[in-house]
């Protein structure tokens, strides 16, 4: 620990030196564990990412905490200390002006509350539609199918509609399943008894409407199920569709149902182009 004596000696360019490698310092210990925390480490220990998340946060409210309090160790509690402070303080202020402090407002409310969670399929508007891959206090990081990443800020979230493409669904269970089950739930006595009764399972349901050329309408649904066939091994659930309207093209709803964003992200788009290769 540093005397105050010893940093009272200093000289004002001094002090700032200091504070500059404070600063590099904090920042780069924070980027580290940042980084740590997004790494594969704690998806393997299957963490939540939600817990990842607040971790982050966390981390990131503790760095800016240290910054300000090294900026009061080092320039004390005096007049001149106090004036630069909120000198620096003030600036941040009008320069983010009230924008800043909407998207922090409205961060703390996203992490507290959770209308969502990191890992969620969700569409802001009619804008972004996509995967949470982050929240923080300034913005909403989003995945979209395309792999495109979109910033957005937090305050948006407070105007605008969401959609989160989750349902539960309830399903029968098999023997075997029941079996396994059965090991992690011992005060189940009957296995044959669980085995017909319903689970309920949390599940991602993605939805959206593709045109096929006007032609014969059976052999276009013989197509299309063809690939919903294929790709049931994929999203765990058998891909369904139906006649959403008729004009100029036949407009079908696509419903994708699958247990993991990921799995949807990776493969959606293939699902797509696999129907689409069936008419070309």
């Amino acid at each position: 620990m540093i005397s105050q004596t010893f940093i009272d000696a200093l000289s004002p360019e001094l002090k700032f030196v200091f504070l500059i490698i404070i600063i590099l310092v904090l920042l780069i210990a924070n980027w580290i564990i940042q980084f740590i925390l997004s790494s594969q480490i704690f998806r393997i220990r299957r963490i939540p990412l939600d817990i990842i998340n607040l971790f982050k946060v966390g981390c990131k409210l503790i760095t800016a905490l240290l910054i300000l309090y090294s900026i009061m160790i080092l320039y004390g509690l005096s007049v001149e200390g106090i004036i630069g402070v909120s000198a620096f303080l003030g600036a941040i202020v009008s320069f983010g002006s009230t924008q800043m402090l909407s998207n922090l407002f409205a961060g703390i409310y996203i992490v507290f509350t959770r209308p969502f969670r990191v890992d969620d399929f969700i569409a802001i508007g009619n804008e972004v539609r996509g995967q949470v891959v982050e929240i923080s206090l300034n913005y909403t990081r989003i995945r979209t199918i395309n792999d495109i990443f979109h910033y957005i800020p937090n305050k948006n979230f407070m105007t605008s509609n969401i959609t989160i493409y989750k349902r539960r669904i309830k399903r029968r269970i098999g023997d075997t399943e029941a079996q396994a089950l059965h090991a992690k739930k011992s005060r189940i006595r009957s296995i044959r008894t669980f085995a017909l009764q319903l689970i309920e399972e949390e599940v991602v349901r993605y939805t959206f409407i593709w045109g096929a050329p006007l032609g014969d309408l059976k052999s276009t649904k013989e197509k299309i199920q063809e690939v919903c066939d294929i790709y049931t091994g994929v999203f765990g659930y058998k891909p369904e569709f139906f006649l959403y309207s008729l004009d100029y093209r036949m407009q079908f709803k696509m419903i994708i149902t699958t247990h993991s964003t990921e799995l949807l992200l990776n493969n959606v788009m293939k699902f797509r182009n696999d129907i689409v290769a069936r008419f070309h």
